[in-house]
């Protein structure tokens, strides 16, 4: 991965196969604004935190997934616009 140095808005630009107007000046402070952020979180001390993996700070709060009731096919296919053989019918929508 090239350095911030060598990494230039136009190389990315070019790369990206994009083209830069106007907006590039203020594209590239938005990005120094976020190269500042990360930095400010790369200087963070982390020693000894606990990793936070739910921000509950409980695990069991999701009820077990299981099969509820369910419509039989003729009520499940009424509001279908078209219905062939017991399924529903949509659209073509890829071309051959």
């Amino acid at each position: 991965m090239a350095s911030r140095e060598d990494m230039s808005l136009e190389k990315l630009a070019w790369l990206s196969r994009i083209s830069l107007g106007e907006e590039a000046e203020e594209l590239r402070r938005r990005i120094e604004r976020a190269r500042r952020l990360i930095d400010k979180l790369l200087e963070a001390r982390l020693e000894g935190v606990e990793p936070l993996y739910h921000s509950t700070g409980s695990e069991g709060l999701l009820r077990e997934d299981k099969p509820s009731g369910s419509l039989d096919r003729e009520r499940a296919l009424l509001n279908a616009a078209r219905v062939e053989k017991g399924f529903v019918v949509a659209p073509r929508t890829v071309e051959e």
